[in-house]
């Protein structure tokens, strides 16, 4: 009884994490507890069936091996669950964890530690916990106490029975659908379950399929335009990239020099910032893909790279890290001409954008076919490779175990530097990209597009890394259009407020391309109006709203602790003030309904709290 409770106790203690610091539903509750106790099953099974033919210490050794291995194997996945949950905000699939298995030398360098250290470590670590493990199995083993107490028949029918349940449920896992209950093995397992469930921004699947519809009929309706200006298009996305760390936007440090230079130079047509949909890379990456927030985006969008296809365009992806197997990423962007990105290659760690500098070296000259070239950068994330040249800030390090908070008091200080090295990094990279891509010929008539897909927190508020907040720091990423050669974006009006929805449209008005009718942003080169955007991370959504004149107002609602806030971006763009409780109730209703109306990407019971707080009487 004690070995049940103790192996039991590991998946509470998880499915406590899992529900009260990440959100699950807790419908993931009953068929995790069923898995498990499928693996005990088998693990008895094994257990019981060596017993009849091992003995004494040699049977002891072998069970304890088997116990350690089915111990290890759920813990490291429960491990790889709660890494996947706090750095990307989905559960990490088995593709994704053995893409980086297959790198762990350089994966465990980019981090800053020697490999034979932590193999050192662990080679230490099992062997303690399997000699526990047979101390523990001298003395409290059950399975000689239960063979003394049956017939050999009952003995050896019971693991053939336990076996043979446990098989039952490996064969029918996918079938079960327990992905779309948030159950996190099956989300590891059949990632595309999660795709109308458990992630971070689930979408009932009534109201995907109604949006997928709509998006079948624009894609069929789209209609290509014959006066394009065909300039070239290199859209470079950076992961985690605050626009705050920019010296071109204004920081402290000088982060950016080659990008002032292009400024210096003339390019620069449009140097601001906007708001990302979300804290972390799927939706981000959808929303600058497809024009759209959260709560409409769908399984297969019309997207920039798609669009720019039907209008003639040579496609290419390029990216550093993996976007195979995160979450079906590769596959949202639609059909391209050519694919590669750190999953695709052995040469280098996943995360190094010299990886991108290598593949464009390898590229033809330009041709004179108009082409889209999408760049993923990852310098800047805290998973990236900092090459050993790039100068540093002052002493550095890295945050990647943080989420939360640190005894150090120095750590917002040490993030900071290893971040902005990463920043400088980036601005090399893409100086680099663009130097090739100049002497290749593509930059005759060319846009460039700098932007991020979310932002980072690096100690403000006790927050580290992102997936979790919806802070300025959080959702304020940069957007760059820079125009060479022949190229003409035309001219920008000044908004005070702009969205990441808006990269897309503004890209295709400045090639003179219908935008699709289901995009939900607008183009940069349009007056001004009076506007709301929005935002969304997990169980926080908000908006900030820029219709009354002087003022800024950012609101949001953290349902699961049931906080609101406001604040007034102009006099405290570092949101320091939160003057909620000032602000006038018809006007917090207003905001209320505003966003309930935009609460689809909630999980059910989030919204039916933000549905409760919108519906409810104003006072006057």
């Amino acid at each position: 009884m004690l070995s049940w409770i103790i192996f039991l106790s590991i998946p509470v203690v998880f499915l406590i994490i899992y529900l009260y610091s990440f959100g699950a539903p807790a419908s993931a509750i009953e068929p995790h507890i069923c898995l498990v106790l499928n693996v005990l099953a088998a693990l008895a099974a094994v257990r019981l069936l060596s017993s009849l033919v091992l003995k004494g210490k040699i049977y002891r050794a072998v069970s304890a091996i088997a116990v350690l291995l089915v111990g290890l194997c759920l813990f490291l996945s429960y491990v790889l669950a709660l890494v996947g949950l706090k750095y990307w905000g989905r559960v990490t699939t088995v593709d994704l964890a053995s893409t980086y298995a297959k790198q762990i030398p350089e994966f465990l360098g980019a981090l800053g530690y020697h490999p034979l250290v932590p193999m050192v470590a662990s080679a230490a670590v099992i062997s303690i916990a399997w000699l526990s493990v047979y101390l523990f199995l001298s003395r409290y083993d059950w399975i000689p106490q239960l063979r003394e107490k049956t017939s050999n028949v009952v003995f050896i029918a019971l693991p053939c029975l336990l076996i043979a349940i446990a098989s039952i449920s490996v064969v029918t896992l996918s079938d079960r659908g327990w992905g779309r209950l948030g159950e996190p093995f099956s989300l590891g397992i059949f990632p595309e379950q999660g795709t109308t469930a458990m992630q971070s921004h689930p979408l009932e699947l009534l109201h995907s399929s109604r949006i997928d519809r709509d998006e079948e009929l624009v894609r069929s309706n789209y209609v290509a335009s014959k006066a394009a200006k065909n300039s070239n298009v290199i859209l470079i996305v950076v992961d985690a990239l605050r626009a705050d760390h920019l010296s071109l936007l204004g920081y402290k440090r000088k982060t950016t020099p080659n990008l002032e230079v292009l400024r210096y130079e003339g390019h620069m047509s449009l140097a601001t910032s906007v708001i990302s949909v979300c804290n972390e890379s799927s939706c981000g990456l959808r929303g600058l893909a497809s024009s759209r927030y959260l709560d409409r985006q769908a399984t297969k969008p019309v997207t920039l790279e798609e669009v720019l296809k039907k209008n003639g365009y040579r496609t290419n992806l390029i990216f550093s890290g993996d976007h195979t197997n995160f979450y079906g990423l590769k596959d949202v962007y639609g059909p391209v001409d050519s694919y590669f990105d750190g999953a695709s290659q052995t040469t280098r760690y996943i995360n190094d954008d010299r990886l991108l500098i290598n593949r464009v070296d390898e590229l033809a000259r330009w041709d004179g076919v108009p082409t889209m070239f999408h760049f993923h950068l990852m310098s800047s994330h805290v998973l990236g490779s900092r090459f050993e040249d790039t100068p540093s800030f002052g002493p550095e390090q890295s945050y990647v175990g943080l989420v939360s908070g640190s005894s150090n008091s120095n750590m917002p200080e040490l993030a900071a530097n290893f971040y902005d090295r990463g920043v400088l990094q980036v601005d090399r990279v893409v100086g680099d990209l663009l130097k090739k891509l100049r002497e290749q010929g593509y930059l005759q008539n060319a846009l460039v597009i700098v932007t991020g897909d979310h932002g980072e927190s690096l100690g403000e508020r006790g927050r580290y890394v992102h997936t979790h907040s919806v802070w300025e720091e959080a959702v304020r990423v940069p957007f760059l259009l820079m125009n060479f050669g022949n190229a003409d974006p035309g001219k920008f009006e000044t908004h005070s407020i702009s969205s990441q929805i808006d990269v897309a449209p503004t890209i295709l008005r400045a090639l003179g391309m219908p935008i699709p009718s289901t995009w939900e942003g607008m183009p940069l080169q349009d007056p001004a109006v009076p506007r709301v955007v929005y935002f969304q991370q997990a169980q926080q959504i908000g908006l900030i709203d820029a219709r009354l004149p002087n003022s800024l107002l950012k609101y949001w609602i953290d349902l699961r602790e049931g906080k609101e806030f406001a604040f007034d971006l102009q006099s405290d763009p570092e949101e320091q003030k939160n003057i909620e409780s000032k602000v006038n109730d018809l006007q917090r209703q207003e905001w209320r309904r505003l966003l309930a109306n935009r609460s689809a990407a909630l999980a059910s019971e989030y919204r039916e709290n933000l549905l409760s707080r919108a519906n409810k009487p104003a006072s006057h």
